[in-house]
């Protein structure tokens, strides 16, 4: 049998594989005869080999099972590239699920499964209590929404400087220190903004309460209080290693390092850490799923299967998610796994009352892409100090206007 491959993203930094190597061990142990390659993409990375492999069957290296954000899960059905789930398993019951998940592993028709939850990301405001004490900030009153939040990066700015020599009190949480779509979100609906209508048929970044979101968030690096980087810059530093003060995370803080000066470091900072639900004045935060799939052509799917099913349902999935530090996809489990971190339960119990997920779309992966891009454009004004609000303006409708074209193809 050709060696069963499984393509993750970056859960664990480049502990990645190890720690994917490890949870594997039993499965691996079951399953005597097998051999399990194990790959590491970035989400870009997963993307544009994920269509070169539509485009071309005979590509080389290919997955037979692939983690996604649960919100590609209907755009890749729909292009023929995940197998239906259902038809390994007619049993296979979603019911385990929420609701919310539920909804991004099926495809566009609503009846058919493609990609199993894994994991799930909720994003809260993290804070170290010796530098807003500094500043004289308190965190339940001067960080409940997004003006709070920057007067607080603004004292901080002109007080702090942390350990690293490093002066940006917020830590970027975009792995490529840019701003994304799940970036923006919930400074956008905080505003009463959204990306798209109700029904799904039309953008409304054109919107007033959009920009006035999308504006929120830029205000962060516009002031120079969140870090940008071109793309030769240094690995990104952030608050659970000492580098900043402020941080919008999905996930619990990380591992302690075994030994040494990192250690001690790492414990001095965990003892400091707070957390406030998202800081838009009582709006809704993101929730995010990452999800298993397998390759509609993979030659061994029944193996495949029995792999995603190992990993995503029951212990196994808690267990994973403790070692990547995310939270398990049950409310139960979820509720469990944050009894261990008293001093940020509450903040992120909070958040799952309030949580939001983007809508299942079909085209939402596509969707993303262009809003990113986007993105990406007013990085590039800001970081030649040409952004104002004309600018943000105008790349919001034009990406609205290619929006509504996908929007109007995929409703055909």
């Amino acid at each position: 049998m050709r060696e069963l491959q499984i393509w993750v993203l970056p859960n664990n930094g480049y502990a990645t594989v190890p720690t994917m190597r490890d949870h594997l061990y039993r499965f691996r142990r079951e399953q005597p005869g097998g051999r399990l390659g194990i790959w590491v993409r970035t989400e870009e990375s997963m993307w544009r080999h994920l269509f070169r492999i539509l485009k071309n069957p005979r590509q080389e290296p290919r997955p037979d099972i692939v983690q996604i954000p649960s919100h590609w899960t209907a755009t890749l059905a729909r292009l023929g590239v995940l197998q239906d789930l259902g038809s390994l398993d007619p049993a296979l019951d979603l019911g385990r699920w929420p609701a919310a998940l539920r909804d991004h592993c099926r495809g566009g028709d609503g009846r058919l499964v493609y990609s199993l939850p894994w994991w799930i990301g909720l994003r809260v405001l993290y804070y170290r209590r010796d530098a807003l004490l500094r500043a004289g900030i308190d965190p339940a009153v001067d960080l409940k929404d997004w003006d709070g939040l920057k007067t607080a990066c603004r004292r901080l700015a002109e007080r702090w400087k942390s350990t690293t020599g490093r002066t940006h009190p917020m830590a970027n949480p975009n792995p490529r220190e840019s701003v994304s779509m799940r970036d923006v979100a919930p400074c956008l609906w905080g505003r009463g903004g959204d990306f798209f209508s109700s029904d799904g048929t039309r953008s409304l970044l054109q919107r007033e309460a959009s920009l006035r979101g999308v504006a929120d968030y830029f205000d962060l690096v516009r002031n120079g209080w969140m870090p940008l980087k071109g793309p030769s810059g240094l690995a990104p530093r952030d608050l659970f290693d000492g580098s900043c003060a402020l941080q919008i995370s999905g996930r619990l803080p990380r591992a302690l390092p075994k030994r040494g000066a990192a250690r001690r470091s790492a414990e001095k900072t965990h003892r400091e850490l707070g957390a406030v639900p998202y800081p838009n004045g009582g709006g809704r935060t993101l929730l995010t799923s990452q999800n298993l799939a397998i390759l509609a052509d993979s030659e061994h799917q029944r193996e495949a299967y029995s792999l995603v099913r190992e990993l995503a349902l029951g212990d196994s999935s808690a267990a994973y998610a403790a070692a990547i530090g995310a939270l398990p996809t049950s409310v139960r489990s979820a509720r469990e796994a944050l009894r261990a971190y008293p001093s940020i339960e509450r903040a992120f119990m909070s958040g799952l009352e309030r949580a939001r997920m983007f809508p299942p779309l079909n085209s939402l992966g596509a969707l993303e892409k262009v809003f990113d891009r986007s993105m990406d454009h007013l990085v590039q004004e800001v970081v030649a100090d040409r952004l104002d609000e004309r600018l943000m303006r105008e790349e919001l409708i034009h990406a609205g206007a290619e929006i509504d074209t996908i929007l109007s193809l995929s409703c055909k």
